[in-house]
């Protein structure tokens, strides 16, 4: 009876407010959830964005991009895999959005340019930024539309580098590095970010879960999602670890 009761209580326990694949995870392998932005565009039929990496103690897994569409409250992965990297940035300017992956395995690498036009339910990779050095990293990202954006890199093993800019005028298709490169704005301010009508959105992690938490202007804090930080392999999927 205490068996059977326990595997009913089992069976009735609601799934984990986000869906992992497991990609190229293996049997055994402790997978640690990364998230380390959120981004509410301006648009609300876009959702939310959660962005980072999936990583296992060696080396990062692939670059993660989840969406929600519900509030906060469930999260899907939206990004095509792109194995040892990670988001560093994401934009939107209208249903235009745009996303900035580095490769992070042993060092600096590989810049990819992904983009969506139906308001990030799609990405298609978009284009390979050209890097003057290899150890070049982008410090920030910044879209005025559709078309235009920059990336400001500096070299990564140089202390205070010198900046150098990266701009597109056909959505990230073509980059060019001009003579006098735009500044760079400032840091947004991490990790609270504001969505429409002034919602406030925060991610706040303790030893075993991310939370998701919302707030209306004036009001107190709700806590949408709690996604734990470690998994493994079940299948073709990861599930909580813990």
């Amino acid at each position: 009876m205490i068996l059977l009761c326990l595997c009913a209580l089992l069976a009735a326990s609601p799934p984990p407010p986000v869906a992992l694949r497991a990609g190229a995870a293996e049997s055994g392998d402790e997978v640690t959830l990364n998230l380390t932005g959120l981004t509410a565009p301006a648009r609300a039929e876009a959702g939310l964005f959660l962005s980072g990496k999936l990583s296992v103690p060696s080396h990062p897994l692939r670059a993660l991009l989840l969406r929600s569409t519900d509030g906060g409250a469930h999260w899907a992965e939206v990004l095509p895999t792109v194995e040892h990297s990670e988001v560093l940035f994401v934009e939107f300017e209208g249903c235009q959005g745009r996303v900035l992956v580095g490769w992070t395995t042993e060092g600096p690498g590989e810049l990819l340019l992904f983009a969506s036009s139906d308001c990030g339910a799609t990405w298609k990779r978009r284009s390979t930024l050209p890097k003057a050095i290899w150890s070049e990293w982008p410090e920030q990202m910044e879209w005025t539309d559709g078309q235009r954006g920059t990336v400001w890199l500096s070299d990564a093993n140089e202390e205070n580098a010198p900046i150098r800019a990266l701009t597109t005028r056909d959505g990230g298709r073509t980059w060019s590095s001009p003579k006098e490169p735009p500044p760079m704005p400032p840091p947004r301010p991490e990790p609270e970010t504001r969505g429409p009508s002034g919602v406030s959105w925060k991610l706040a992690s303790d030893e075993q879960f991310t939370r998701v938490e919302r707030k209306e202007p004036g009001g107190t804090t709700q806590v949408r999602a709690q996604l734990p930080l470690f998994w493994k392999r079940e299948g073709k999927k990861l599930v909580p670890a813990r």
